[in-house]
């Protein structure tokens, strides 16, 4: 039997419309706010927890950028940035090709954000670390803040009357051996 081959029609399918108007639906969307980064932030957390490490405040709103994580007394600001919204650039992540002017834009103006609290953090006294997204699967960004948390407890002169007072002590070089890769 022979069969004819018999052309399929294919409808478009139309997506229903939308009721509110473009306006409208702008005001409804810039009223949802994100929930933080959670996966990238609480990878940072349960190292500080696994190691020890005490005196930090997580998102405080009295320091200025509000850093993800903060050790007051010691005046270390953490910021854990994703490798898109902040442009990293070593990812070099992909911009959308759909309003691709405003993406370059509004990733330059974070970077932009992220330098200005950088530089009223330090005019304060303060060490700023930033850890990036791909960073977290490597363990040196472990090294980089046990090192400025050091340097902030004040370092190699008064390390036991600091490190007591300041939460420091449990983070000894034993705990540094014994950390496990959280990826």
């Amino acid at each position: 039997m022979n069969r004819k081959k018999v052309k399929k029609r294919y409808v478009k399918k139309t997506r229903p419309s939308d009721p509110l108007t473009a306006p409208a639906r702008s005001a409804q969307m810039s009223k949802v706010r994100s929930k933080k980064n959670r996966s990238t932030e609480m990878r940072v957390a349960a190292y500080l927890i696994r190691s020890g490490l005490t005196g930090w405040k997580r998102n405080l709103h009295t320091v200025p950028g509000r850093p993800d994580f903060c050790f007051t007394l010691q005046r270390v600001a953490i910021f854990v940035d994703g490798c898109f919204w902040h442009g990293c650039p070593t990812c070099r992540r992909n911009v959308p090709q759909s309003r691709r002017k405003f993406w370059l834009e509004k990733i330059e103006s974070n970077r932009r954000r992220d330098r200005k609290v950088g530089k009223i953090l330090r005019s304060e006294g303060y060490v700023v670390v930033r850890i990036w997204e791909h960073a977290l699967c490597d363990n040196r960004w472990m090294a980089r803040l046990r090192s400025a948390l050091f340097r902030a407890s004040g370092g190699y002169s008064n390390r036991a009357s600091s490190a007591s007072a300041s939460g420091f002590a449990t983070a000894s070089a034993s705990v540094t051996g014994t950390a496990l890769p959280i990826c």
